[in-house]
């Protein structure tokens, strides 16, 4: 299964203005991602750069998907997926658009 912000992702260094458009809702907020019983934040800076409880860090960009990319001992690699645009502080999104094999991972912008 993909792993939602955090097994990899794409592109630039910083991000433009309009990239961090489609992303307001995040910057400034931790992003809680919860895959069954396992979860972490991370977070997503407004000059393309990427982090989160894991200890994984990279970049990001947005152009009508999110994409992250991270390089760990594994490797470098890229992952890309839907973003809720709508979605505001304290709330939460099911999606499987991030999953290779369907499962739904929930996604909530955490305030503060």
């Amino acid at each position: 299964m993909k792993h939602l912000l955090v097994a990899g992702l794409a592109c630039t260094l910083l991000a433009s203005p309009a990239l961090a458009e489609g992303m307001s809702n995040a910057i400034g907020h931790a992003v809680r991602v919860t895959d069954g019983g396992q979860s972490f934040d991370a977070w997503f800076n407004a000059d393309g750069s990427y982090s989160d409880t894991r200890g994984v860090t990279g970049t990001w960009t947005y152009h009508g998907q999110l994409c992250i990319q991270v390089t760990t001992e594994n490797g470098s690699s890229e992952n890309c997926g839907p973003w809720n645009e709508g979605l505001a502080a304290g709330e939460s999104w099911v999606t499987n658009g991030w999953s290779d094999d369907g499962r739904s991972l929930t996604v909530q912008i955490v305030d503060g």
